[in-house]
């Protein structure tokens, strides 16, 4: 029987495993016989919790918070759009995957300036 750390290691290989499957999957039904979109790395827990400590900092609103979350989604969504990518968290990705970290705070950026909606 393996021990609590290497039943947690089972678990989230597993997960991870059935994850990048799921991700390739949706990627394959989404484009059907046209190439599938490469898989892309987003460092996703470094963007929220950059944001997450200058927000408290800053004593953001609930309604600030909020329409950062709605500016991340779309920065996402046109960054891997734009590359023609799906894109994980970093975390989920083993090794070999372009990391579009920095595109997407860029776009994030560019979402946030009032008036602007690049």
């Amino acid at each position: 029987m393996p021990r609590g750390t290497d039943w947690q290691v089972l678990v989230s290989a597993a997960l991870l495993s059935g994850a990048v499957a799921a991700a390739v999957a949706a990627g394959v039904m989404r484009y059907g016989m046209e190439p599938a979109p490469r898989i892309a790395g987003v460092r996703l827990a470094e963007i929220t919790a950059d944001y997450t400590a200058r927000a408290a900092t800053t004593g953001e609103t609930a309604e600030d918070v909020r329409v950062w979350g709605v500016a991340l989604e779309a920065a996402l969504d046109r960054v891997a759009a734009h590359h023609g990518v799906v894109l994980l968290p970093a975390r989920a990705v083993a090794a070999g995957a372009p990391d579009m970290t920095p595109e997407v705070e860029t776009a994030l950026e560019r979402l946030l300036v009032p008036g602007e909606s690049r």
